[in-house]
C-alpha cells in the first residue's frame, strides 16, 4: 500500500525541477563563489541570479537578501542581530523584544535566552482562535522595543495572523512617539521598533510581497516550499541596524560568513519560484480539501478543531479528540500508512504538549486538550486521501476508547 503523507508542514518532497537545477553544481560547477577565476565567476554569478530571482519574487532589493542554513538560523539572527545592534548604540539601556506565546521555537528560544542576557521580553496572548491580541501590542511598545516578531502563519494550527494591521499598529506607534512621517526616510531610533515575521507555512500559499506586509525582516525556509533540506533565508531592510552572529568573511553583505551553498540558494530560488507561480491554484484546491477535512473531522465524537477556520492556511488541519493519547494516534495512523504529527517537527519528541494550544487554551472557555493531531496537506494530496485517513482514525480512536475485558 502506497504510504499517505499528511506533514508537509514539516518537510515537503523535493521538486524534480529543483533537483534538476540544483544538480551541475554538485560535481561540475565546484568553484568557489569567492575565487577569482572562471568557475569562481560561475559559481559567483549563479548566486547573483538566484538572489536577484528571490528579490523580484519577494519584492526587494537583492542586497537585502541573506542566505542562511536554516529558517531556524534566520530567526535567531533576526532577533540576537538587531538586539546586539541596538545594544552597542544604548549601552546604558535595557533591550526589550516583543514576541507572541504562539511562535516557533526557534524565535521563542531566541527571546528566552536573550531575556538570560538581560533583555527584558513581552510575550503577546492570542483569542481562542489563534489571532494575536492587538490591544495588549499596542499596550507592550515602548522606546527601548528592538523588535517585534510575529509568525505570518503559525506551523501548528494554520492561523494566519494580520501582519498588515501589526504593522499600522507599528507604524502608528513610531508617528506618535517618534514623529515619523512615511513622506522621510527613518533613520536611527526612527527605525524601532522593528517587525520580524517567521514566513514559512505562509510562502506556497499567502502574499509574499514584503514592502505591502510593511515587515523589516523575513524569514523562509526551502525545505518548506518542496526545495532542498538546510537552507533558508532572511530578508533584512536596508537601513536596519543589524550586528552579525556568524563572522569570519565578508559573505552575503558581510551579514552571514562562510562559504555559500551553492546548491541550496539555486533550489530555494528556483523552488520559490515554483511555489509563487502555483500559489492561487493550489490554495484554492487544498482549502476546499481542508474544509472537507473539517467537515468529516466534526463528524467524529469529541473532536475538536483548533484554530480559526476563517483565517487559516488552506492546507492545515489540526484537530484534538478528548481523552486520547495524541502521540499514540499517531503512531498509530503511523502503522496505518498514514505520516500526521502532533506538534511542530522541531520539537515533536521534547513535551506531551503544545504551548501553541495552551496559549489557545487560556482564551478559550472550558477544558481543552492540551495536545493534538495536525494535517498539512500538500501538492499530491487528494479527496480519496483524506477519506482514507478518516476510516484509519475511525478505526483507531474506537479501539483507544474500548474498555478493556
Amino acid at each position: 500500500m502506497d504510504r499517505i503523507y499528511m506533514d508537509h508542514a514539516a518537510a515537503t518532497p523535493v521538486d524534480a525541477r529543483v533537483v534538476e537545477e540544483m544538480a551541475p553544481f554538485w560535481s561540475n560547477d565546484i568553484g568557489n563563489p569567492g575565487a577569482i577565476h572562471k568557475e569562481g565567476v560561475r559559481a559567483r554569478n549563479a548566486i547573483n541570479e538566484a538572489r536577484n530571482s528571490v528579490a523580484l519574487l519577494l519584492g526587494i532589493h537583492s542586497d537585502e537578501i541573506v542566505f542562511t542554513g536554516s529558517a531556524t538560523e534566520s530567526a535567531n539572527m533576526a532577533l540576537y542581530g538587531t538586539v546586539r545592534a541596538w545594544k552597542v548604540a544604548h549601552p546604558k539601556r535595557t533591550a526589550h523584544v516583543i514576541v507572541s506565546a504562539i511562535e516557533h521555537d526557534a524565535v521563542l528560544l531566541s527571546a528566552r535566552a536573550l531575556e538570560a542576557e538581560g533583555v527584558r521580553v513581552t510575550e503577546i496572548s492570542v483569542d481562542g482562535d489563534g489571532i494575536i491580541l492587538a490591544d495588549q501590542l499596542r499596550a507592550a511598545l515602548s522606546e527601548d522595543t528592538v523588535i517585534v516578531s510575529v509568525m505570518y502563519a503559525n506551523n501548528e494550527i494554520g492561523t494566519i495572523q494580520p501582519l498588515i494591521d501589526v504593522a499600522k499598529i507599528i507604524r502608528k506607534w513610531k508617528k506618535e512617539v517618534r514623529k515619523v512621517v512615511r513622506t522621510e526616510k527613518p533613520e536611527g531610533e526612527e527605525r524601532y521598533p522593528l517587525f520580524h515575521t517567521d514566513a514559512c507555512q505562509a510562502v506556497n500559499y499567502l502574499d509574499m510581497h514584503i514592502p505591502r506586509l510593511g515587515v523589516d525582516l523575513l524569514t523562509l525556509s526551502a525545505a518548506k516550499i518542496y526545495g532542498p533540506k538546510g537552507v533558508g533565508m532572511l530578508a533584512i531592510a536596508r537601513g536596519t541596524p543589524f550586528s552579525p552572529l556568524v563572522v569570519g568573511g565578508g559573505q552575503e553583505g558581510g551579514n552571514r560568513a562562510g562559504t555559500e551553498n551553492i546548491p541550496g540558494i539555486i533550489g530555494l530560488a528556483r523552488a520559490l519560484q515554483i511555489a509563487r507561480d502555483v500559489a492561487q491554484e493550489e490554495s484554492l484546491r487544498l482549502a476546499k480539501i481542508r474544509d472537507y477535512a473539517i467537515e468529516r473531522l466534526r463528524s467524529l465524537p469529541g473532536v475538536v478543531i483548533n484554530g480559526s477556520t476563517e483565517r487559516r492556511l488552506p492546507n492545515n488541519v489540526h484537530f484534538s479528540l478528548r481523552d486520547v493519547d495524541h502521540e499514540f494516534l499517531a503512531l498509530a495512523l503511523d502503522a496505518e500508512g498514514i505520516a500526521v504529527a502532533t506538534k511542530s517537527a522541531c520539537n515533536e519528541l521534547e513535551a506531551e504538549y503544545s504551548h501553541v494550544l495552551l496559549a489557545l487554551n487560556a482564551a478559550r472557555e472550558g477544558e481543552y486538550p492540551s495536545s493534538g493531531i495536525r494535517l498539512s496537506f500538500g501538492r499530491q494530496t487528494s479527496e480519496e486521501q483524506v477519506d482514507v485517513l478518516l476510516r484509519a482514525l475511525a478505526r483507531t480512536q474506537e479501539r483507544m476508547l474500548t474498555p478493556l475485558a
